[in-house]
């Protein structure tokens, strides 16, 4: 509280209450300055991008795409919902990049402006990794994604002798292209199938089939007819395993109906007889 002194007396009295004091602000002129600076930056800006929206220069000619086995170029521009004469400046990338990963074959995209008048557009698309049963046949990514029934034109015909996973407990109710299918033991096997063909791509090419078994195993149908049950763990050394094995089983079984390495330290081979 503020003091001042009377005249003629020694002690000090208050000032009355509600009285202010009025204090001067002074603003340097480094702070004026940069606000200005501030001021005519932002008016730039916006005319610069006025300009660059409206500019003839800037109209959308052609797009270029990179990462395409499957899908083509028309593909990709029917899919963006652009148009040729877009001002590249008005496009909503990240909304152009939404409407590109709905297609089932896309699984990640990148798109860029590239001035005057292009596009850039990177994709990683989607391969089959195998075939899945649900009440029909459809391509399954890796990543568990629905993909075609046929054969695309940009597929390899090497796609065809891919294994159908089966056995499963989804259905093939309210299924679409593009969905990601939320099954377990779809998710489990797929790992699996993916660990086994870095593994031992040799021995997979023989595999025509897979279902899941009860505790964490497969079920392998060989395209000899031969059926190879085994856990989920251990992808590499299991198969290891099954490849020593296999020529012994075959001598001592003429026709072998199954070979079971579900049990620690045994294999258990069935005969057609005793399934």
């Amino acid at each position: 509280m503020k003091r001042t002194w009377a005249k003629g007396r020694k002690r000090p009295m208050t000032v009355a209450s509600g009285a202010k004091s009025v204090a001067r602000i002074r603003i340097p002129w480094t702070l004026v300055a940069v606000l200005v600076l501030a001021t005519v930056s932002a008016l730039a800006a916006y005319q610069l991008v006025d300009y660059l929206g409206r500019a003839p220069l800037f109209a959308l000619n052609a797009i270029e795409v990179e990462g395409l086995q499957v899908l083509d170029g028309d593909d990709v521009l029917a899919a963006s919902g652009l148009a040729v004469g877009t001002n590249i400046f008005t496009v909503d990338l990240q909304e152009v990049e939404q409407r590109l990963e709905e297609v089932c074959w896309i699984e990640r995209v990148l798109v860029v402006r590239k001035p005057p008048d292009r596009l850039g557009v990177e994709i990683v698309e989607r391969r089959r990794a195998a075939w899945v049963e649900l009440g029909a046949i459809y391509g399954i990514s890796r990543d568990g994604v629905l993909l075609p029934q046929d054969r695309a034109a940009g597929e390899p015909e090497q796609v065809l002798n891919l294994p159908v996973i089966s056995g499963l407990e989804t259905t093939g109710d309210s299924l679409w292209l593009g969905m990601e299918v939320r099954d377990p033991a779809l998710t489990a096997l797929l790992r699996w199938w993916e660990e086994a063909t870095v593994a031992d791509a040799e021995f997979c090419h023989s595999v025509v089939g897979i279902e899941p078994l009860k505790g964490d195993g497969a079920k392998l149908q060989m395209a000899d007819g031969l059926e190879v049950r085994l856990p989920l763990d251990g992808v590499g050394h299991r198969l290891q395993t099954l490849r020593r094995l296999l020529p012994r089983d075959y001598r001592e079984y003429p026709a072998p109906a199954y070979i079971d390495l579900r049990f620690a330290g045994q294999a258990v081979v069935g005969s057609k007889e005793t399934g």
